[in-house]
């Protein structure tokens, strides 16, 4: 109780939520900085000693290896509850008050390097959110907010976590309030703001660079027709990842020793990644070769060297953007950590590649495929995890493709509305009510 009239007396409750979310963003940004560093270097040792010689078969059981440390640690730390991805932080705002597990300021991020750097499937974004979420919930209950309070410095934290993974503060915020904050007051979103401001500089700070670098200034009116058509595309294949991630995802837990969960979806994992190296991770470096032109560098370190033709290239693309879902359920339900943004960035890139590839092939029109390739990306975040306005400016933050805007706002867009029609529910599994 001291503390509360303290903090009210000395500072009035808007300033106390101010100066809460700057230390939520700064909370946010370490953890983020933390996590992007650990998974870098050990996938960055790991990638140059398995694919520099004659050991990546190995490459079958080291993804296994984090899959069972990652079980190992939920079981003797956490009693076997980790709490993987966004759902149970929104569980946590409409059940729980607010309250965030203690465990999860560092859970999420010791089992994501353990998950991430030893080559698994998924993305870093759903982590380091929770991580900045469980930190804006129990900073907000060490200094005796209430409850609305609480869960406005939560949704703080899990916009610091996603501004500064991705060094995209707008996103950050809008995230924030699309996923978690449904309707709240304008008053309200300035910690937000703050929260989400702050990660992005002390995160910049340490660890510099976007994760993308786009390479264009301008797109063609002429080819708005053909964003039309990729937007129905990626609405499609949205769906098809949504649909498939919840099918694997309700056979792995159909399995109820977590051992045999891990050797499953380990051992299949490494399977995949061995023949088709660019699943191991995130997938970011997969993306830049597509933005520099060197799509056919995706089939590098592959056992098997074909002669990639112009529509074998488009194959492999394809190929890899039906098999990246694939390979994030493995990892997630053999109960490694990760979550979905990762790998939607990664599935749209294929996305909009492989259409503007094959519009050329057929002699259709000739596209500017890194503008599509980016605008995928877009397309698929919107129509899989139905956050339309965080895919919009998530995806010209980190690329730097403003002048993309009206692509990015019309493919998104109908991405969205046409996955949202024929599948109501995202990848989190959650009917989107207000956004």
């Amino acid at each position: 109780m001291r503390i509360r009239y303290w903090r009210r007396h000395y500072f009035g409750e808007d300033t106390s939520l101010i100066i809460a979310g700057v230390i939520i963003g700064v909370f946010g940004a370490l953890g983020a900085v933390a996590l992007k560093a650990g998974v870098s270097q050990v996938t960055r040792s790991l990638h140059g000693w398995l694919f520099g010689s004659d050991r990546a078969f190995l490459v079958l059981v080291i993804p296994l290896a984090g899959i069972l440390l990652s079980v190992l640690f939920t079981k003797l730390w956490l009693n076997g509850d980790l709490g993987r991805g966004i759902p149970p932080v929104l569980k946590a705002v409409r059940e729980k008050h607010g309250f965030v597990e203690f465990h999860k300021l560092y859970s999420q991020v010791v089992t994501s390097i353990l998950t991430m750097g030893t080559g698994g499937s998924a993305g870093l974004e759903a982590p380091i959110a929770v991580t900045g979420a469980a930190w804006g919930s129990n900073i907000a209950r060490w200094l005796k907010f209430d409850q609305g309070a609480r869960i406005l410095l939560l949704s703080c934290g899990a916009a610091a976590g996603i501004s500064a993974i991705f060094n995209a503060p707008i996103a950050g915020a809008i995230f924030a309030l699309e996923a978690i904050l449904i309707n709240i007051a304008i008053p309200m979103v300035v910690p937000v703001l703050i929260a989400s401001a702050s990660a992005a500089f002390v995160s910049s700070l340490i660890y510099k660079g976007q994760p993308f670098v786009l390479i264009t200034d301008s797109w063609n009116a002429a080819a708005l027709p053909y964003y039309f058509g990729l937007a129905l595309f990626a609405a499609l294949v949205s769906v098809h990842t949504i649909r498939l991630y919840h099918g694997l995802g309700a056979r792995f837990s159909r399995i109820k020793d977590p051992w045999v969960k891990a050797v499953t979806g380990g051992l299949l994992l490494g399977v995949l990644i061995l023949f088709f190296p660019p699943l191991l991770g995130e997938g970011y470096d997969s993306v830049e070769k597509l933005l520099h032109g060197q799509a056919s560098r995706l089939a590098e370190h592959a056992p098997l060297m074909l002669e990639l033709g112009p529509w074998n290239l488009v194959a492999l693309v394809l190929g890899l953007m039906l098999l990246k879902v694939v390979a994030t359920s493995l990892t997630l339900g053999g109960g490694g950590n990760g979550g979905m943004f990762g790998p939607a960035l990664f599935i749209g890139a294929m996305c909009g590649f492989a259409f503007a590839r094959t519009m050329h092939l057929l002699g259709l029109a000739d596209l500017n495929e890194v503008n599509f390739t980016v605008v995928g990306m877009a397309a698929i975040l919107s129509g899989s995890i139905h956050v339309p306005l965080t895919a919009i400016f998530l995806i010209a933050e980190i690329t730097g493709g403003y002048a993309l805007f009206v692509p990015l706002m019309l493919v998104s867009a109908i991405s969205y509305l046409v996955s949202r029609s024929i599948q109501p529910y995202s990848i989190y599994g959650q009917p989107r009510t207000g956004a």
